[in-house]
């Protein structure tokens, strides 16, 4: 027969457990971003930045993959 290993246990008592300084515990609390980065509430010109900065990230790197692969097609080829 197969012999049990027993395996150690994490006990998670609340006097066990040091105090966490975390600034978002869930996003409820608002201290969270949402999916883009943006916060509830947050005013429109923040929006807009925010949305700019990840459309004008997006079109670098598809700048950058289309002259990495125009490169690689002159050596290449």
């Amino acid at each position: 027969m197969s012999e049990k290993i027993p395996l150690p246990v994490l006990n998670n008592h609340p006097g066990n457990q040091a105090k966490k300084s975390v600034s978002c515990n869930s996003c409820g609390t608002g201290g969270c971003r949402g999916g883009f980065g943006i916060k509830q509430g947050s005013e429109k010109e923040e929006v807009f930045k925010v949305i700019f900065l990840y459309v004008a990230m997006g079109i670098i790197m598809f700048v950058a993959a289309y002259g990495i692969m125009r490169l690689l097609s002159l050596i290449g080829g």
